[in-house]
């Protein structure tokens, strides 16, 4: 169990650090996280209180879906996204530094962020702790609508996408948070932790680690 609760611990700051590249890349961020940065861009509010006050209301929306089967077990989400925001808050920082001089760089930036999310999330995943909102809402509409999770992951991110660039639309006129490392990030993330998951599924000998 510690080695899992800090194989989770790790995984959560790799995943925000991957995000944190992923706003400096300057040609969008990930999807989960484009409403939050779209949001402080348009209105300066800071990013992680954003994130966090968004992944709070993933977890109400896993309630109105589940009802009854809504568990105490979700609740643990509660604790994560706070240490998820505070992480946030801490990776925002450390990148600060980095400045794309060029579009190739920005590609650069953009896909370090991908790698560091597969990573972060196998890890998270293997760790069998707690998952993230997103991934929770994504599996609450799974079970609610017995779509499958691939297409309900797709059309969750899709969402997020949408709901951000009207954001950014609306606020800025312009797409500024959702651009084509958005789109990116959307079709390689899933990719990196498959095959983050190869290295990591080593130290956690699971016979049900189906990520292949």
């Amino acid at each position: 169990m510690p080695s899992r609760l800090f194989a989770f611990t790790v995984g959560l700051f790799v995943m925000t650090l991957g995000i944190a590249v992923s706003t400096k890349a300057d040609i969008g961020t990930t999807p989960i996280s484009s409403i939050p940065f779209s949001i402080n861009l348009t209105t300066g509010i800071d990013f992680a209180l954003v994130t966090f006050i968004y992944n709070i209301l993933l977890i109400f929306l896993q309630y109105l879906i589940l009802r009854d089967k809504f568990t105490l077990m979700h609740l643990i989400q509660l604790p994560v996204t706070f240490v998820f925001s505070l992480f946030t808050k801490i990776t925002v920082d450390i990148v600060s530094f980095l400045e794309p001089s060029s579009y190739l760089g920005s590609w650069i930036l953009m896909i370090v962020s991908v790698l560091l999310l597969g990573i972060g999330i196998a890890m998270i995943i293997n760790s069998k702790i707690s998952m993230m909102p997103g991934e929770g809402a994504v599996l609450a509409l799974n079970q609610r609508f017995s779509i499958p999770f691939s297409w309900m992951k797709v059309a969750f991110d899709t969402t997020n996408i949408v709901i951000a660039g009207i954001i950014c639309l609306v606020g800025l006129g312009e797409l500024v948070g959702v651009r084509e490392g958005t789109i990116f990030a959307a079709f390689t993330v899933g990719f990196a932790v498959k095959y983050a998951n190869k290295v990591i599924k080593r130290l956690f000998s699971d016979p049900d680690n189906d990520l292949d």
